[in-house]
């Protein structure tokens, strides 16, 4: 090969490679999407978990959103098919239908990836915009339904990360942070410690057992332009290994959190300094658990991300929830605790407009009072769980009661409730924000403060090939 052509076959990879772009989403949503389930091959894509004549086979109802509450997606770029294996495929899914003509279906917008290419998949996503910065991840384990009703009542949800959007050779790609900022969290594979495009051990090792609910918190623009710098500092100081575990340690105990209902948020801004670089003021260590160290990021959504006003910035991202709410016994639309952590059973059925014999059923299918082993299950939240056991008993009685409308018999039964556990922002409280109506009574839900956008599930290449093309 002569000068000329070696430099002319140079430029050109060197084009290509400076122009390449991430694998297509493909859009196989329904035009009259939520009605019915449009792939007719996304059992055999899932498997199978949950066994019920009224119920869709492979996700639990309590394991997903009503329709109306899904955040629109016309932003996100897409295409009809692609022959790219490396491809996105964005579906419907019902898990339970509408009960009645103003009720909503329940079920998830699946975006199906490849799990051979999860490095591919993350680019996919966030040049597509279908993950934002700031985007909180819940992983949920649809194998765990109908196990322990503990896990039925936390909606499967177990662990939560964010997503934090960065460009990298001219390519935008997301990666997660979470606490624990260890290598079973933040391992990637195909990047290298604190760069995890959701497969380091976490993501992975149990794959068959995850989904992955994307949850949008709302934010203004100058919020998440705040969270976007926050974020990928924190990621840096997490590679670093400056925060993790010499200042701040994992809290196992979930029912523990390090917020007490006093107005003081300096943990917060002790993180904020330790992300910065700073020496913390308030605390000598710190312990946090997941949706702690998540809840404490977008508690500085409003903070110059130089520290300057940190006193006066922080804010809580949401009201830290109570386990029940006033929902279901004349609650106000402006009510801060309209629902609670545990609310989300009966919270979902109502959306379908489910008829009380049809809701009482539901009820039981959800919390049968028969517990089974959840194979995989953390010792923290097993922990949670034994705990946590004599209220458990009591749930399956207090959700048929709120089908009475008997307003005062469900005040009392929630203030006698509530005190079992402080207040909280566990996964499930996250995944209950996103799932609440947007409005009750014709009042706008205040309290509600996230969007269900999504939920990712990793899939082998062989698989998707059909959903892809077709």
């Amino acid at each position: 090969m002569n000068m000329k052509k070696a430099i002319s076959a140079f430029l050109s990879t060197a084009l290509l490679v400076g122009t390449a772009t991430a694998a297509p989403i493909v859009n196989k949503m329904g035009k009259n999407a939520f009605n019915t389930q449009i792939s007719a091959g996304i059992e055999q894509v899932l498997g199978k978990y949950t066994q019920s004549a009224m119920l869709n086979p492979s996700v639990a109802y309590y394991e997903t959103y009503a329709a109306k509450t899904f955040l629109p997606i016309n932003d996100v770029s897409t295409v009809s098919k692609s022959d790219d294996s490396n491809s996105v495929v964005l579906t419907d899914y019902i898990s339970l239908n509408a009960q009645s003509a103003n009720g909503s279906a329940l079920g998830l917008r699946m975006a199906l990836a490849p799990q051979e290419s999860r490095l591919e998949a993350a680019r996919t996503m966030a040049e597509s915009g279908l993950i934002k910065t700031g985007d909180i991840l819940i992983s949920t384990r649809p194998q765990f339904a109908n196990s322990l009703q503990y896990l039925a009542l936390q909606l499967l949800n177990t662990h939560i990360s964010t997503a934090v959007v960065v460009t990298e050779g001219g390519r935008k790609v997301v990666y997660n942070i979470d606490m624990p900022m260890d290598s079973d969290m933040l391992g990637g594979v195909a990047v290298g410690f604190g760069k995890s495009v959701m497969d380091s051990v976490h993501f992975t090792e149990e794959n068959e057992n995850l989904m992955l609910q994307v949850l949008r918190p709302r934010l203004t623009s100058a919020q998440r332009a705040n969270m976007q710098v926050w974020l990928e500092k924190a990621l840096k100081a997490a590679q670093a290994k400056t925060m993790y575990p010499g200042s701040i340690s994992f809290n196992t105990d979930y029912n523990s959190p390090t917020f007490r209902d006093n107005g003081d948020l300096s943990f917060v801004q002790d993180t904020a300094r330790l992300i910065l670089g700073q020496k913390m003021k308030d605390h000598d260590h710190m312990q946090m658990f997941c949706s702690e160290f998540a809840w404490v990021m977008l508690s500085l959504r409003d903070c110059n991300p130089d520290g300057s006003n940190l006193k006066s910035c922080v804010s809580e991202f949401f009201r830290p929830m109570q386990m029940l709410g006033t929902a279901f016994s004349g609650g106000k639309g402006s009510d801060q605790s309209l629902y609670g952590m545990t609310d989300g059973i009966p919270m979902l059925i109502g959306q379908t407009g489910a008829s009380p014999q049809l809701a009482m059923s539901l009820i039981d299918f959800a919390l049968p009072g028969v517990e089974k082993e959840a194979k995989g299950l953390s010792n923290g939240h097993k922990g949670v769980a034994a705990a946590m056991a004599p209220l458990i008993k009591q749930m399956n009685g207090y959700f048929k009661l709120t089908l009475s409308q008997n307003a005062q018999q469900i005040d009392g039964a929630r203030a006698q409730l509530n005190p079992a556990s402080p207040r909280n922002y566990s996964p499930t409280g996250f995944g209950v924000h996103a799932a609440m109506p947007n409005e009750i009574n014709g009042q706008t839900v205040t309290q509600k403060k996230l969007d269900y956008v999504v939920t990712i599930k990793y899939v082998p290449k062989a698989k998707l090939k059909d959903l892809q093309s077709k």
